[in-house]
């Protein structure tokens, strides 16, 4: 399906290459222009080179966690906007991802439905959204 290219950028980045390639294909097949990352160090070196406007991320990633990536692009691009997924959401890493700003929070498995929702919502609305947090 060829849907409207948008001129908008998506870092996709997660540790397991076949959802991260399942989940770029997917929303390149919406339009978007997309990179990928498998790691931290090369999400945050896209983010450095790249002007990313939207990064999904996984919160495990080897040798770090989303959280992490999420506080240093803080610093290198203060309007990066997020959405994680995590098969290991708890509470507190979901309090800190609301406080790091992170749009959503969807718990894996998700319905790439949502998903594409969500960055839809994100690219195209201007108010923040705040998530519930389920204990």
């Amino acid at each position: 399906m060829n849907k409207k290219k948008h001129e908008k950028k998506i870092l996709v980045v997660d540790d397991d290459k076949d959802l991260c390639n399942l989940i770029s294909d997917i929303i390149s097949e919406e339009g978007y222009i997309v990179q990928k990352a498998y790691d931290a160090k090369t999400a945050i070196s896209k983010i450095l080179d790249e002007n990313i406007d939207v990064m999904i991320i996984d919160n495990k990633l080897s040798g770090s966690s989303g959280i992490n990536v999420i506080e240093q692009s803080k610093f290198l691009n203060p309007g990066l906007k997020t959405i994680m997924i995590s098969a290991y959401g708890n509470t507190n890493t979901k309090l800190r991802a609301r406080d790091l700003g992170v749009y959503d929070f969807l718990d894996k498995p998700f319905d790439i439905k949502d998903l594409i929702k969500t960055v839809s919502e994100l690219i195209f609305n201007k108010n923040q959204k705040i998530y519930s947090i389920i204990y």
